[in-house]
């Protein structure tokens, strides 16, 4: 490990440096460091040239010193510099203890965006971000690590992650090594018992939702409203920063289904509607059109009184071959037909229902086959597609559900 530190021009004080219960009295707060925190080199950060003498001081006494020099960040192009010459002086996934004690005006703020950069993209291990305070009333300089407020980011990350790309997997493990750590510490008398489970209904139902399994993910949105009153108590004590998720995540009620609601199939299969609407909104188009003509299969079952069999892939299968059949059929060209085909060209309305479903068919037929065809379609034209299936499934619903009861 090796330690970045600021130095500065100020005068020198002796000081009772301490880090936990052991202490060292020095003038230099990098001699204090080097003897409690025991990095194999302090790396000077240089400004003043005033203050170079720190460098020559410590090496006096036996530390190994690197001396760097930084602008004095005066204006927006020398802060950038700053930055880079942090980051260029840290080894990849090497470990770096920072100092801030002398840093001064910009520099925490730069420490805190270089230690943030280097641990995410550089992967480097941050073994804290140090300061010494002022000397309290006891006479003790007590060091103040503040690398757990770094923290802050990895919730910001995780929140973000669920809420606008549907991947709960890091707010799950940020709640399972929360939960974790707060039995393991044996501090608190009352410690949370529901938020792992509850991280873990999130991550089920962000999986389900992109691999889209809509029972899987309707199940799992249902079960993350069970006991929401006591999850709802969990977050205000531990992780108050993760209330507005909590608010988030009441969106997704109208999604929740258990698996029985599927005995009143056109209800169950509206949840499933309402997820790909979901899908959409998140630009997981390739899951949203590949359910919606899922869906379409189901509605044309419940249509033809088939629903208790909606989850037949074999029965699933004719249906789909029926209503491409209808769609030869419409276009003069020869076709096998099921024992269901018959039935279909006696609805008054089986044109409608044959070109939504050619329509969205086709457009999964290309994502499946990712555009190896010969086929002049834009990405931008099959994103427009994709966006728009939901009036045909909705019409779709219409023509089975509604007119089936009439």
């Amino acid at each position: 490990m090796r330690c970045i530190s600021f130095a500065g021009p100020g005068l020198w004080e002796k000081k009772r440096y301490c880090r936990g219960k052991t202490c060292i009295e020095t003038d230099l707060v990098q001699e204090a460091i080097f003897h409690l925190y025991k990095p194999d080199e302090m790396i000077i950060c240089l400004s003043d040239p005033k203050a170079a003498g720190i460098a020559s001081t410590l090496e006096a006494r036996n530390i190994p010193v690197h001396k760097l020099w930084i602008p004095f960040g005066t204006d927006e192009s020398q802060l950038w510099d700053i930055f880079g010459i942090i980051c260029n002086a840290v080894r990849d996934k090497e470990d770096i203890l920072f100092d801030i004690t002398a840093g001064c005006h910009s520099l925490p703020f730069m420490t805190f965006l270089a230690a943030s950069y280097l641990r995410s993209v550089r992967s480097v291990s941050i073994a804290g971000v140090i300061y010494a305070p002022v000397t309290g009333d006891d006479g003790f300089c007590r060091f103040v690590d503040l690398m757990p407020l770094m923290n802050i980011l990895d919730w910001i990350s995780g929140v973000e992650a669920f809420i606008r790309y549907v991947d709960a997997e890091p707010m799950y493990r940020l709640l399972h090594d929360l939960q974790g750590n707060i039995h393991r510490s044996g501090e608190d008398p009352n410690p949370p018992v529901r938020l792992t489970s509850w991280a873990s209904l999130l991550w089920q139902f962000s999986d389900a939702v992109r691999l889209a399994r809509p029972v899987d993910a309707l199940y799992a949105a249902s079960g993350a409203f069970h006991d929401i009153d006591g999850i709802n108590e969990e977050l205000n004590r531990f992780a108050p920063h993760l209330i507005p998720v909590l608010a988030v995540t009441g969106g997704l009620l109208e999604l929740a289904a258990e698996p029985d609601m599927a005995q009143s199939m056109s209800e169950y299969v509206r949840k499933q509607i309402r997820l790909i609407a979901f899908q959409l909104e998140k630009g997981l188009f390739l899951q949203a059109v590949t359910l919606g003509r899922e869906v379409l299969i189901t509605l044309y079952m419940i249509r033809m009184c088939l629903d208790s069999d909606w989850r037949d892939a074999d029965v699933r299968h004719e249906v789909s071959r029926t209503l491409t059949g209808g769609s030869l059929a419409m276009q003069n060209r020869p076709y096998e037909k099921t024992r269901y085909s018959d039935d279909l060209i006696r609805y008054p309305d089986w044109k409608e229902l044959v070109l939504i479903w050619t329509r969205i068919s086709d457009l999964r037929n290309n994502l499946a086959h990712c555009g190896m065809n010969l086929r002049d379609d834009s990405v931008r034209s099959i994103r427009k597609r994709a966006s728009d299936i939901l009036s045909d499934i909705e019409r779709f619903f219409f023509l089975c559900v509604h007119e089936k009861r009439e």
